[in-house]
């Protein structure tokens, strides 16, 4: 059957990371307290955020989606500092540029959604995230919205990745079977597993930081492999 839909992953698929010894969010993050009169230091804010994720997470039997925005709350309250709701948006506005700015796609991104449109696919994003409009954000500074039939996250339907439903939703949103999809991504739980549990052809794009999965239907090291090995499947 012939593939009608292509949907990626972001983080390690179409997204890499800069790399910095300190997080730069939380540096950012305090030296916007600090203009406001709030003194908390990066390491302070990082160690409370790490710790409010973790804690919320034990809260969170069900396994949905962490929104960025709650984790943020508790560590401003883990601090002692104001929960004011303008204070608090604000700060959450500063904390999520500050990650699109560490975000940057592989070379080979725009090409390659470009090829896939051509063949008229249909071209969808799946990600885990903690902010949906994040993932919006970097996709449009990078001007590959045009490319994109669906953005669909975590946080906008609180599944995640393996969680079969996601993908299902992504296919039906998008009309098509999940025998008539392929999957691109690099974990092998969250992506390939996943994936593979609603029925999507799954072709893996190994990283560095991730381990290979005997599911996958083909393995890639870049994106530029794709097209081609999608026609063979």
């Amino acid at each position: 059957m012939r593939v009608k839909a292509v949907f990626f992953d972001i983080g390690g698929t179409l997204y890499k990371e800069k790399k910095f010894k300190t997080p730069p969010w939380a540096i950012i993050l305090a030296n916007y307290l600090k203009k406001q009169g709030i003194p908390a230091s990066w390491n302070e804010i990082y160690q409370a955020y790490v710790s409010s994720k973790e804690y919320l997470g034990t809260l969170n039997v069900e396994g949905t989606e962490l929104w960025h925005l709650n984790i943020l709350l508790l560590t401003f309250s883990k601090l002692n500092l104001s929960l004011n709701p303008s204070l608090i948006m604000e700060a959450y506005n500063v904390f999520l540029n500050s990650l699109v700015d560490i975000m940057e796609p592989y070379e080979d991104v725009q090409e390659t959604l470009k090829c896939l449109k051509e063949k008229r696919l249909k071209i969808g994003i799946i990600s885990n995230t903690g902010s949906h409009y994040l993932i919006y954000k970097v996709l449009k500074r990078d001007g590959l919205l045009k490319y994109i039939d669906l953005l669909i996250t975590s946080q906008m339907v609180s599944w995640r990745k393996p969680d079969r439903r996601i993908f299902l939703y992504a296919c039906r949103l998008l009309n098509v079977k999940p025998s008539e999809c392929v999957h691109v991504g690099n974990d092998p739980i969250a992506d390939v597993m996943g994936a593979k549990s609603a029925g999507l052809k799954v072709v893996q794009k190994l990283t560095p930081y991730t381990s290979r999965s005997s599911l996958a239907d083909a393995v890639i090291l870049d994106l530029g492999e794709l097209i081609t090995v999608i026609e063979k499947l």
